[in-house]
């Protein structure tokens, strides 16, 4: 079902008609949200050759492209907050209204949001795009503080020694970081395009207000890169911790073999039993072969010991 808003000091909304809609009629800027089977059969796109586009029915990231009278575009929305999936969906910025194209409920929620807490003295199809672009990322701050909470919560763990899934929990963490910074990228990439401003849609204060979410965009992508390097710091760390527990290993291995090899060779030596050996006749032959090696087991003991190898 279609949803029509107009462009007012807040966002107001409109019965559609049939023919044409409301805003239509009295030359309202307004705000449109279309399925795509309700968007292949709207009299204005065909009008404007939107429909003509080639697009492909995926939508992989965000982009902002300029056609003749019009700038297209799609958004891909990483999960975050409440929202466990991903959400896409198309747009076309017209000089009188912007039409949105989501087969989901996403746009809707967005522009509800945006027509409850805010209001302009100066409303415009600019104004109204950069509320919808600050509202996309309005959460996005505390998603990045949460995964970072995650990476300090995994660096206690490590440094605590409980090393368990580490590889499992950093890579996911990664990978969510990884998500955001090409999302803030491709969105900075967007409000550049909007700046250039080749239709003359925007006035002056509206591109000023492009240039403040290209900031905040950028500031979250900055954050985002020392999350990264966070991460790959947490990494190191466990690798270290990896490392001096496979060298406590290795010197428990090489005191054992000290200790024991050359009670080894005794036991090889006098398991050769050649016939002419006097000790294995001897009398006192086994008690001196067991304080031989005891003596040698307490010398390697008291060696290493001293060499700090205990």
């Amino acid at each position: 079902m279609s949803k029509i808003f107009g462009i007012h000091s807040r966002l107001t909304e409109l019965p559609a008609s049939p023919e044409a809609p409301a805003s239509a009629q009295n030359n309202t800027p307004a705000i449109e949200i279309l399925t795509p089977a309700e968007a292949a059969s709207n009299a204005y796109l065909q009008e404007h050759g939107f429909m003509n586009l080639k697009y492909p029915q995926e939508i992989h990231f965000c982009k902002a492209e300029v056609h003749m009278d019009f700038l297209y575009g799609t958004f891909v929305i990483p999960p975050k907050g409440k929202n466990t999936y991903e959400a896409s969906f198309r747009y076309a910025v017209f000089k009188d209204r912007i039409i949105f194209i989501d087969d989901g409920d996403y746009v809707l929620r967005i522009v509800e949001k945006i027509r409850d807490s805010i209001t302009r003295p100066n409303p415009g199809i600019g104004f109204f795009f950069a509320d919808f672009l600050d509202a996309l990322i309005s959460e996005d701050l505390l998603c990045l503080t949460d995964i970072e909470n995650q990476i300090v919560h995994l660096e206690d763990e490590v440094l605590s020694g409980t090393l368990d899934n580490f590889n499992h929990k950093i890579m996911s963490c990664r990978r969510k970081i990884l998500i955001y910074s090409h999302y803030y990228l491709q969105l900075s990439d967007i409000s550049n395009v909007l700046q250039q401003n080749d239709h003359g849609f925007f006035n002056r204060s509206e591109l000023n207000a492009f240039r403040l979410f290209s900031e905040r965009v950028g500031r979250l992508h900055e954050e985002a890169l020392m999350l990264r390097e966070y991460s790959t710091q947490i990494r190191e760390v466990y690798q270290s911790q990896i490392d001096i527990r496979q060298n406590k290993i290795m010197k428990i291995l090489t005191v054992v073999t000290t200790i024991f090899l050359p009670l080894t060779l005794i036991a090889g030596w006098y398991g050769m039993n050649f016939k002419y050996m006097p000790e294995l006749n001897w009398k006192y032959g086994y008690l001196t072969v067991f304080l031989l090696s005891l003596a040698i087991v307490i010398l390697c003991i008291r060696l290493c010991r001293k060499k700090h190898f205990l």
